[in-house]
């Protein structure tokens, strides 16, 4: 654990020293892999590959973010779901979590003019809820750091859909399929006893097709609202699909305007607290 750790620092230094050759900007939108394997309506797993700070063979799951108005969103059930929202939450991968802090990086580049300060200070402040709520109270500021420090950088970003490559990135660009909000990715090791699960890398990308705000304006797409669902997924949250659980953070839908993912809700805190 701790040699991959310093592998991971190590690389991320460098990466920011030097930028990250391999993420050349592409005038190519993004798109998940023509192999992808689609296991629920927005949920992806792609092709194994290689962890290259340990050599272990990893995996992968895409969660496709969609936009969709709340009175068209089907209600599906939720597997054995009990009828309490303290039980709206669930976990990806067997429930594979982070076991040593990483740095992750974000380019704020962004088509709304959103600044580089307010994108930054919003993805620290998400974290840092999802962390103060892993104790199950949220609010009194104890919990597990879960996720590193972040830095924001100028060089061209890449979410890594063929192999992770150690580094936690953040970004917006263009995205293939214009329904789409966001795109978060998730390596990790998903099987085995689950001593051996774990999660080693998480990138996201949000599309530019969006304009995004600051403060919930209607037509636009709230970046907190956002960032915080999908940073769940960051965590090893899984989406909620089900109309039960609508009023969650990890409920799977969004729409213009919204702004009620931006405070964690009782089936999100009950879920972090008993997953770390």
């Amino acid at each position: 654990m701790k040699i991959r750790f310093f592998i991971a620092v190590l690389i991320f230094i460098t990466f920011i020293i030097v930028g990250k050759a391999q993420a050349v900007k592409s005038d190519n939108p993004f798109a998940l892999p023509k192999d992808a394997e689609k296991i629920s309506e927005d949920t992806f797993k792609l092709r194994p590959s290689k962890d290259p700070g340990t050599g272990e063979t990893v995996e992968a799951f895409a969660f496709v973010h969609k936009k969709t108005n709340f009175k068209d969103a089907p209600a599906r059930s939720q597997g054995s779901l009990k009828n309490s929202i303290s039980n709206c939450y669930g976990y990806l991968a067997n429930g594979a979590k982070w076991k040593w802090v990483e740095p992750w990086v974000v380019n704020a580049t962004n088509s709304s003019s959103l600044t580089q300060n307010f994108i930054f200070n919003t993805l620290n402040s998400d974290i840092s809820k999802w962390e103060d709520a892993t104790d199950g109270v949220l609010g009194n500021g104890v919990g597990v750091n879960v996720i590193g420090d972040g830095t924001t950088t100028s060089s061209a970003l890449l979410a890594d859909t063929v192999s992770p490559d150690n580094v936690n990135e953040v970004y917006f660009g263009s995205i293939e399929d214009p329904n789409t909000i966001a795109v978060t990715i998730v390596w990790g090791i998903f099987s085995g006893p689950p001593f051996q699960r774990k999660l080693v890398e998480w990138d996201q990308i949000y599309s530019n097709a969006y304009n995004w705000s600051s403060s919930g304006e209607a037509g636009k797409m709230d970046f907190n609202n956002i960032g915080i669902h999908e940073l769940g997924h960051s965590f090893g949250m899984n989406d909620l699909y089900t109309s039960f659980c609508s009023e969650q953070t990890m409920y799977g839908y969004a729409s213009l305007g919204e702004t009620k993912k931006t405070t964690l809700e009782v089936g999100d805190i009950n879920g972090i607290n008993k997953f770390y």
